[in-house]
């Protein structure tokens, strides 16, 4: 039992991250309407990002944290500008909208590994490593990793924001309308573009705050973004897309799935657990937990 309880804490700080990734999918999809492979990129650039702001720049945790995503942001827009935006204009985002997100994020992965190569990277320490004792249970500790405690709670920050930004303010307000239909929220006056682009900066920062946070844990690489994407499309499914709160618990469910599949089988089972989940809720309910089921009107 003990064992148990451990690896659950500990797997939700990985959670946190997925569904970090999995918010700025699902964003994105549902007022673009496109699948964004260069998602993954985004994020694997923000840990990049951050490791060369701790590491040779020397900024401490919360700067280098808010640069990233600033970086991250700007990068989303960048791509959003080269690769989206002509497709836009012809009309065919739709038909070719897949093939450029793909096309592009292999793209932007094997230049990233050209210049930054392939050796792993190791953040500084940003933290001092301690562990928390949080209870006893049948004469064993339970201790979690200070370091993963507070990354699950900045994790858990950033979607309150982000919860607040969409509810609080007229540009959330207007994402929030967009995703059920841009086009009409353009005719009556809003400026779809900007909104677009406003999504895309969004998706961004929180894809580069989670590949910084990732940064703190693990070690990172120009090819990390791949695996990650794909879990956080899967954390976005299994919570339904188009809902926060469903990716939140689609990441933490996930997360958990993941550390304790580790734990007692083998880590090289860990990231088949994932996919296998996405497939099952896909069978069973194919909008998710939390997703909406939309009635085609006529």
């Amino acid at each position: 039992m003990a064992a148990l309880i451990q690896q659950v804490v500990n797997g939700l700080a990985s959670g946190g991250i997925y569904a970090l990734i999995a918010i700025g999918w699902t964003t994105v999809f549902g007022i673009v309407g496109i699948i964004n492979w260069t998602h993954g990129e985004v994020y694997m650039m923000g840990a990049y990002a951050g490791f060369f702001l701790t590491a040779c720049v020397g900024l401490s945790l919360i700067p280098a944290l808010l640069l990233s995503m600033l970086l991250g942001a700007v990068a989303a827009v960048l791509l959003d500008q080269f690769g989206y935006v002509p497709l836009r204009k012809k009309g065919t985002l739709k038909q070719s909208g897949f093939i450029t997100a793909l096309g592009l994020s292999i793209l932007v992965r094997y230049s990233a590994n050209a210049v930054f190569r392939a050796d792993p990277r190791v953040y500084p320490q940003l933290m001092t490593y301690q562990l928390l004792h949080i209870a006893t249970i049948e004469g064993t500790d339970i201790t979690v990793s200070a370091v993963h405690l507070k990354i699950l709670a900045a994790t858990l920050f950033i979607m309150a924001v982000l919860q607040l930004f969409f509810k609080k303010t007229l540009v959330g307000k207007a994402m929030m309308a967009a995703s059920q239909d841009l086009h009409t929220l353009s005719l009556m006056g809003a400026d779809a573009e900007g909104l677009i682009k406003v999504t895309f900066a969004v998706s961004g920062a929180l894809g580069a705050a989670a590949g910084f946070f990732m940064g703190m844990l693990y070690t990172i690489f120009p090819t990390m973004g791949a695996l990650a994407g794909l879990k956080g499309w899967a954390c976005a499914i299994l919570g339904g897309i188009g809902s926060i709160a469903g990716s939140v618990a689609g990441g933490l469910l996930i997360g958990v799935a993941e550390n304790l599949t580790s734990g007692f089988l083998s880590p090289g089972y860990k990231d088949i657990v994932s996919f296998a989940i996405m497939i099952l809720v896909l069978l069973i309910r194919p909008t998710g937990f939390m997703g909406y089921r939309f009635e085609e009107k006529v």
